[in-house]
């Protein structure tokens, strides 16, 4: 089996309890997207060679349109165990086979976690074995008549570790019930970075009234352009904006219907996406001659 580089895992097997409703809160939608679909869109993909999802079976219809909505993601899939330690290592068995360097382990219920941090802590994994983000306590606290600065650390996710580093640390650990990975590690190994205030935890039901906030409809603006070369050795069968006119085809992986590819790339501008050739790739077999109103229903679905 081929090594790979970087692995993210995403624990999703929390029940919620706190958050008072039936569906775990990283399950909950506004608008088609929920916790984890919100998430993945901020970031980038590509800096990972697989991502692993950890999650109760009966949850999985939740997420089933993610290898849609981002085509070129190697997804992997493992049950959710009875607390966060048992999801933990049950991710880090399912990627053993694969031997990954470093991998990001993180809360489905962060969802504003920046690409910026991503990079911080890949940067940081080179030269150490972990990269842990936190933030400080902002408030001060009074005892008595004594007023002093609590500087406490509050660490977030995703928290980095070389793979062998935390694997080694789950099996020889004495703790059975960590809330966190990085209380495993022996504290010769935690190395600690600035993270993000944004990237709280979505606990209550009133953290989740930031999340409506990010995603209330505004107006937005986005540009698209593309350009096919003209079939010369043709003299009908080029489409515009799926309109068939009497003129010279366009080469192309699908049709070559440049105004549909066109507008596609000002949908996906405008919802902050990555462009037509990511989702609709022309080295994948799939969208061989593929008529672009296929493309351009998707974009809308994306609206």
């Amino acid at each position: 089996m081929k090594k790979i580089k970087n692995a993210l895992v995403i624990l999703a097997g929390g029940t919620g309890k706190r958050f008072g409703k039936n569906l775990p809160k990283q399950f909950n939608e506004i608008n088609g997207e929920n916790l984890i679909h919100f998430f993945l869109k901020r970031v980038d993909t590509r800096n990972f060679d697989k991502i692993l999802i950890v999650l109760k079976h009966s949850h999985f219809k939740y997420i089933k349109n993610l290898k849609f909505d981002f085509p070129s993601v190697d997804f992997l899939f493992t049950n959710a165990g009875k607390s966060r330690q048992i999801s933990s290592l049950n991710a880090l068995k399912k990627l053993k086979p694969f031997e990954p360097r470093n991998i990001l382990i993180h809360d489905a219920a962060r969802p504003f976690c920046t690409n910026n941090l991503i990079l911080k802590i890949l940067k940081q994994l080179k030269k150490n074995y972990s990269a842990i983000p936190y933030v400080l306590n902002p408030d001060k606290k009074v005892l008595g008549y004594k007023e002093f600065n609590q500087n406490l650390k509050f660490v977030q996710t995703p928290q980095g570790f070389k793979f062998k580093t935390i694997f080694e640390a789950h099996h020889k650990s004495l703790i059975n019930n960590a809330k966190d990975d990085s209380i495993l590690l022996p504290k010769e190994k935690i190395n600690f970075i600035k993270g993000e205030k944004l990237n709280f935890k979505i606990t209550y039901p009133d953290d989740f009234n930031y999340f409506k906030l990010f995603l209330k409809p505004i107006f937005k603006t986005g540009i698209g352009y593309d350009i096919h070369r003209i079939d010369t050795k043709t003299k009908n069968g080029l489409k515009l904006c799926g309109i068939k006119i009497n003129h010279s085809k366009l080469i192309g992986h699908s049709d070559a219907d440049v105004g549909i590819h066109a507008i596609c790339d000002s949908i996906f501008g405008a919802l902050s996406m990555k462009d037509i050739g990511y989702y609709f790739s022309n080295k994948n077999s799939k969208w061989k001659n593929k008529n672009s109103l296929h493309f351009i229903n998707f974009a809308k679905e994306k609206t």
